[in-house]
């Protein structure tokens, strides 16, 4: 278990060190750092950690741990909410608009709200839509990918 742990601390410290982009890419930078793992582990790791691989403004992709606070249940909760109810994400602006199943924004919203994404600088909810304000039209289009990454698809506007 020592070394599950410390394989795990290395991988957070990584990733927060470092851009990372690949399965690869990580498995070199922790090999080192002294730390062997195989593809499939290094998978086990990443889900448990919550890590998700981000789409960046300027083009390309990196892994991201979770914001503080947000856990691994936090991340299921999401995933089950978007599964369930997402009907459409389209940026706008510099607004990420979401369309759910009416009667279900609210509980959309507090499991977005809960993994205090750095993009995500506030949000409203009514009925059936989403209001996600960022910073500017990149944050929202990289935040409408990170959506489409956890629902396992890129979701077409409404």
């Amino acid at each position: 278990m020592r070394a599950k742990t410390a394989r795990l601390t290395t991988i957070r410290q990584t990733l927060v060190a470092e851009a990372i982009d690949t399965h690869e890419s990580l498995v070199e930078a922790l090999a080192a750092r002294g730390i062997d793992v195989s593809q499939s582990t290094l998978s086990k790791d990443l889900r448990e950690l919550g890590v998700v691989r981000v789409p960046l403004p300027e083009g390309g992709f990196r892994y991201v741990m979770p914001q503080a606070g947000a856990t691994l249940h936090d991340r299921r909760v999401l995933e089950r909410e978007l599964g369930d109810f997402l009907v459409s994400v389209q940026p706008a602006g510099s607004l990420l608009v979401v369309h759910t199943v009416a009667g279900h924004a609210q509980s959309v919203c507090e499991a977005i709200d809960r993994m205090a994404w750095p993009e995500a600088v506030g949000t409203l909810a009514g009925e059936n839509t989403i209001f996600v304000a960022t910073r500017s039209p990149a944050e929202a289009a990289a935040l409408a990918g990170r959506v489409g990454t956890i629902v396992g698809s890129a979701l077409p506007p409404r």
